[in-house]
């Protein structure tokens, strides 16, 4: 680059360094020409930087739609800035693991928003419930590509008046900038000193959302070095048409990125504990003597590795039952060995298992001694209790106990598992038995799993398979139980 260039480009830096604090990477893409830079800066400001949007909702737009493509063009950069408008660390990871809408989601929203009879005054973002309605069909529309693309479209337009004008130009932007990266797609892979810095800043380092960000830069590199797919192909995939409906395809990957996920958290902590025992093995072994105390310390400390394998084992054991449960399922093979079996003792033997997984939570449950005798098969009773407790402590606080109870109803035995988490809104109770559903925008507030959508699905198969009752109950802000019953044995 010439003096002259270096000049002009210079001072076009200073601005973009001045608004953000860093420079974006797709700035970069273009630094070899001054005039391509100019161009970019002058088009960054009027569509992205002055766009009218509510500034929150751009950066969410921007950095969902970065992470669910195969490029993921400035995750940091979009995480920085939404830090700034105070959205905290937990509440951009529980956005990135949103799963893309469903086809029967937006259906419903279509249908939703096809009610209201006059256009809006401005973006929805005093209505949340409104809002992620609007969010989801503007996502759908923008990478799922399907026949509600073209209703969306509709909808969004007639109810957003001119408000559309400025989420096209919004888009366009989104696409230009991942058009400069896909075309210099090494740009993503390095990491900018400044960037990390203010990212370091905002949320520490080593936390969950750099794991996050680090795996979806992992996935994005293995894609580009299998293949060369275009910059908006979605991380979910593509389908043939001729083979499989995209709604379809759409759900194995998602089903299997999350499984892929899922199994590996409890293998990497087997792996390591295993690790740990082996080095602590060999140094003990190095020793010509010990003392009585050592030995005792040193029990106590393959103890409690081989108890965190263990429970690391357990949810391994379950990911695998709901994989097992669920072909099972498809291929209508979901058969019971029905007997006589006192359903109260299984509800303890449960009970005392989940404790051993979360040592750290109470589970309250009833001491009662009385034995209820209901025809069933133990293993799927048992994965159903299991489901129930899971979901309990996963939306629930470490400091806010899940209580399980079981009580008669005339001829029949109920079993309820009572969380004090955020609830469950009608809407959502509507679906949550689905295959695939998940509450969106639901945040994990006790351990890293974000589940298949599949456990409440099982539940619901095994429990109809046994001629028995399910059901919710839930009020949002005041916690959730999940119920079912069955007949009790002669």
């Amino acid at each position: 680059m010439s003096n002259l260039d270096k000049k002009l480009v210079n001072p076009v830096f200073d601005e973009i360094r001045h608004y953000f604090g860093f420079i974006p990477p797709v700035f970069m893409a273009v630094q070899a020409d001054p005039d391509l830079l100019d161009a970019l800066w002058q088009q960054t400001r009027s569509t992205y930087i002055n766009n009218p949007l509510p500034p929150v909702l751009k950066e969410k737009f921007f950095l969902y739609i970065s992470y669910s493509c195969d490029i993921p063009y400035d995750l940091r950069s979009h995480c920085i800035l939404l830090n700034r408008y105070g959205v905290a660390e937990h509440e951009i990871i529980t956005l990135l693991q949103t799963p893309l809408p469903t086809g029967e989601q937006i259906d419903q929203h279509l249908q939703q928003l096809h009610t209201i009879s006059q256009a809006l005054d401005s973006w929805p973002n005093d209505d949340p419930k409104l809002e992620l309605i609007f969010f989801s069909c503007i996502i759908h529309l923008f990478l799922q590509h399907t026949h509600a693309s073209s209703r969306c479209h509709k909808e969004l337009r007639r109810l957003l008046g001119k408000h559309y004008t400025f989420l096209v130009a919004l888009f366009n932007y989104i696409h230009t900038c991942h058009r400069w990266i896909g075309s210099s797609p090494e740009l993503y892979q390095e990491k900018d000193e400044q960037i990390m810095d203010c990212f370091d800043a905002a949320f520490g380092t080593s936390t969950r959302l750099h794991t996050v960000i680090n795996e979806q830069f992992e996935h994005a590199s293995q894609q580009h070095q299998q293949s060369d797919p275009g910059p908006l192909a979605s991380k979910h995939g593509k389908a043939e048409p001729a083979q499989v409906s995209p709604e379809a395809e759409r759900h194995m990957n998602d089903f299997l990125g999350l499984t892929a996920h899922e199994l590996k958290t409890p293998i990497t902590t087997i792996k390591g504990t295993i690790q740990i025992l082996l080095r602590t093995i060999a140094r003990e072994r190095q020793k010509t003597s010990i003392s009585l105390e050592e030995y005792m310390r040193t029990m106590e400390v393959v103890q409690h590795l081989l108890t965190r394998a263990d429970n690391q084992v357990r949810r391994l054991t379950h990911l695998i039952n709901d994989i097992v449960y669920i072909s099972r399922i498809q291929d209508k093979k979901l058969d019971s060995s029905l007997e006589r079996i006192d359903i109260n003792s299984v509800v303890k033997e449960v009970v005392q298992q989940q404790r051993q997984i979360s040592p750290r939570r109470t589970i309250q449950a009833p001491d009662s001694a009385m034995s209820v005798f209901v025809l069933m098969d133990r293993n799927h009773i048992e994965q159903v209790i299991m489901n129930y407790l899971s979901n309990a402590l996963k939306y629930s606080s470490e400091e806010q106990p899940v209580e399980v109870s079981l009580d008669m109803e005339g001829a029949r035995v109920r079993i309820a598992v009572h969380d004090r988490g955020p609830g469950i809104t009608k809407e959502d109770q509507q679906h949550i038995w689905e295959r695939f559903y998940r509450v969106q925008h639901t945040e994990v507030l006790s351990g890293s799993g974000v589940g298949f959508g599949l456990g409440l699905y099982i539940s619901r198969s095994i429990i109809e398979k046994h001629n028995g009752e399910i059901g919710v109950e839930s009020t949002p802000g005041e916690g959730t139980t999940f119920w079912f019953s069955l007949a009790q044995a002669e």
